[in-house]
């Protein structure tokens, strides 16, 4: 595959099939990202790698119930008040990518890595999506206790992972704005 092609190709996918990700097949994804570029090199990352859709409705019951504790408005409210949403969209494995350092840079590394398995994922014919309405279910200490994480290792892109049910059309995309400074004398 080009990889224009999966520019072009990938989209965010919220609809999967009942077909669990090897984990062979979630190593090699994870030995693709891990090729991300990283701040210094630093490769300040670390992977935790849940499996199981039951597991991920269990966890998405928990992080929906520790709402009333977070700013939820808009679109976030109206998915948040159905009983049936689940967050991780019954996708049959999340991917944490977390920091290991606390400088700030590091969460930029991760959102690369982020981008990198996204791009990898589609490669293999595997759906993805960065799961934002995790992130502050995740930033709890109870949360981060229950997944075992170890100590200064903080989830950064929650990335669920699977074989598409089905692939949205892409979205129009707005020109970028684009600022030229200086001319090609």
């Amino acid at each position: 595959m080009e990889l224009h092609e999966a520019i072009y190709g990938r989209r965010s996918i919220r609809n999967y099939r009942d077909v669990p990700v090897p984990r062979g097949v979630i190593e090699g994804l994870l030995d693709e990202t891990v090729q991300a570029p990283s701040s210094i090199n630093r490769q300040a990352w670390s992977f935790v790698v849940v499996r199981g859709r039951e597991r991920l409705s269990r966890y998405s019951r928990e992080a929906l119930a520790s709402l009333p504790h977070q700013e939820v408005d808009g679109d976030m409210a109206r998915l948040a008040a159905d009983p049936a949403f689940n967050i991780f969209y019954n996708a049959p494995a999340l991917v944490l990518i977390c920091a290991t350092l606390p400088d700030p840079l590091v969460r930029h590394d991760c959102t690369l890595a982020a981008a990198t398995l996204m791009l990898a994922a589609y490669g293999k014919g595997l759906g993805s999506c960065w799961i934002g309405f995790a992130e502050p279910w995740l930033a709890l200490p109870a949360t981060q206790r229950a997944l075992e994480l170890p100590a200064g290792h903080v989830p950064i892109a929650p990335m669920i992972l699977g074989y598409p049910a089905t692939i949205p059309e892409p979205p129009a995309r707005n020109m970028p704005q684009i600022a030229w400074i200086g001319s090609d004398e």
